[in-house]
């Protein structure tokens, strides 16, 4: 595969690196490289000259490679995330990389991962300095890497990756926290089956000081809601019309027919031949008429940022509890009640744990012993207890009184 080649596959976003042939790499630096590099001719040509190496994380539109060290490991990997047969894939010496192309919040550094018994299975490799050989020949077996398919990077959230029970060391989002875009959810509900396992699994990684994915143009836009398979277009016409939204709060003017004929344009590969291009139309303006949380927003965020604020009265049995995080408990379930719309149900994507990251306490026990009051006091309902799968929904039940 030459390097034409590569770019149509990787994206032209992606920053390639040349090496000696039959290497890793070397102590030559890089990170001064960027992807106007990849437009000078002498660059280009000295790619065609060795192995070539890709440049991680933010430096190539957030591609990152997970490395699976052991042919053992592969099948559990696949198992658990079936859709990532539908990725890039390549192999060096033994074992499978993964090629993905992170959409949200994700570890931007290499992780070494590790088997139970402390054995290597492989790296998590997302850094700004982290790089991966991709076309060459690998220096330990001699012989060259190899492209197991040749499909493009899968865009994907990393809350998406379910991690097998063989790593002991699966890669987390330090100080942040896994939201849970309950939205998507409860407007879908009469979407296919399918198109709500997907939605209920595209759960958004967000800290808590960042609202608003960079969104500024119609291109950005359609861009960030392409499907990468077939049977994910209802999903995606639901996400264009969120991002739409977030161009409306940068007063981003546009025309819906225009939008949805440039996305139809790019989209085409992965269209259902059964469906018309009218029938996509009509979703796309039902998903405009549902959209109501802009594409990249942190609707927990957002909550606890309100919460904070403090703008709507407490219930007057919390106001007797003389405890600051109580109060500041409750103001949140308010709020993440606001946001979800009157009788509708919530989560928060970690439960006890997250909500315990958002006070600060380092032990999970008090929130889940003042998560209890809350029902007791009629303030808070289960509406459907949590399992290994899937998070608590909850619903306050009190009124939610107009914001000042």
């Amino acid at each position: 595969m030459n390097v034409k080649e590569l770019r149509e596959l990787l994206g032209h976003d992606v920053l390639l690196l040349a090496w000696p042939t039959g290497s890793k790499g070397t102590k030559r630096k890089w990170g001064h490289l960027t992807i106007a590099d990849m437009e000078k001719p002498d660059y280009l040509a000295n790619l065609e000259r060795g192995n070539i190496g890709v440049a991680l994380g933010a430096k190539s539109g957030n591609l990152i490679a997970l490395d699976v060290d052991d042919d053992s490991l592969v099948e559990p990997y696949l198992a658990l995330n079936p859709w990532m047969k539908d990725t890039l894939q390549t192999r060096g010496r033994r074992g499978r990389v993964f090629w993905l192309r992170m959409n949200g919040d994700y570890p931007a550094k290499t992780i070494s991962l590790k088997t139970l018994s402390g054995g290597d299975a492989g790296e998590w490799r997302a850094g700004n300095n982290s790089q991966s050989i991709i076309h060459g020949i690998h220096p330990d077996s001699g012989k060259p890497y190899q492209m197991l398919n040749k499909f493009k990077p899968l865009l994907a959230e990393f809350s998406r990756i379910i991690w097998p029970k063989e790593i002991s060391n699966p890669p987390t989002l330090d100080n942040q926290l896994l939201k849970a875009n309950w939205t998507e959810v409860t407007e879908v509900a009469d979407a296919t089956d399918e198109t709500k396992e997907a939605v209920e699994a595209n759960v958004i990684c967000a800290s808590v000081a960042s609202v608003f994915t960079l969104i500024n143009s119609v291109e950005t836009a359609v861009s960030k809601c392409l499907p990468t398979r077939i049977h994910e277009n209802n999903l995606r016409l639901f996400d264009l019309a969120r991002a739409l939204l977030s161009l409306n709060q940068q007063a981003v003017q546009y025309d819906h027919d225009e939008v949805f004929e440039l996305w139809y344009a790019k989209a085409k590969p992965f269209l259902r031949p059964e469906l018309s291009k009218q029938d996509y139309y009509l979703e796309f303006m039902k998903a405009c008429h549902r959209a109501k949380v802009p594409l990249g927003s942190s609707v927990v965020a957002a909550a606890w940022e309100r919460a904070k604020q403090n703008l709507l009265p407490l219930p007057p049995k919390v106001m007797a509890i003389q405890k600051p995080d109580f109060q500041l408990l409750c103001a949140f379930f308010r709020e993440m009640q606001a946001g979800a719309g009157d009788g509708n149900e919530w989560f928060v994507a970690g439960g006890y744990r997250a909500c315990a990251k958002l006070l600060g306490h380092k032990n999970h026990s008090t929130v889940e012993t003042w998560i209890g009051a809350l029902h007791t006091m009629k303030i808070l309902q289960t509406v459907k207890p949590g399992d290994a799968h899937h998070s608590t929904r909850y619903r306050y039940k009190l009124p939610i009184a107009t914001t000042p």
